[in-house]
């Protein structure tokens, strides 16, 4: 598959979740919201593992599309130009270093 057939696939993923999100917010039981958010956890688990792991502290429906785009910008930054506040956000929500791999963390 190539690159934009993929960014096709996660921009109509993206918009599932959205509605998912939507339908967790007015479901009538909690039991519903339950089952409406495992199947959003089930369709975010399709995404690419790298899209997954850039998201994972940004994973809602927003951080999806601002990652699509700080993906785009990082590409081609002329045809693709990006907010300051997107980028900010994006590496605000990056996933910290793990301790194991912490170039500090010298024995």
């Amino acid at each position: 598959m190539s690159d934009p057939e993929i960014t096709t696939e996660l921009l109509q993923t993206i918009d599932i979740l959205e509605e998912l999100e939507e339908l967790m917010d007015l479901a009538p039981s909690l039991d519903i919201e339950d089952i409406l958010q495992e199947a959003w956890l089930k369709i975010s688990l399709t995404f690419p593992e790298d899209f997954r792991e850039a998201t994972s502290l940004d994973a809602g429906s927003e951080g999806l599309r601002r990652y699509l785009r700080v993906r785009a910008f990082f590409a081609d930054p002329i045809q693709h130009p990006l907010s300051q506040e997107d980028l900010a956000i994006y590496y605000q929500n990056l996933k910290p270093p793990d301790a194991e791999n912490d170039a500090t963390d010298i024995e």
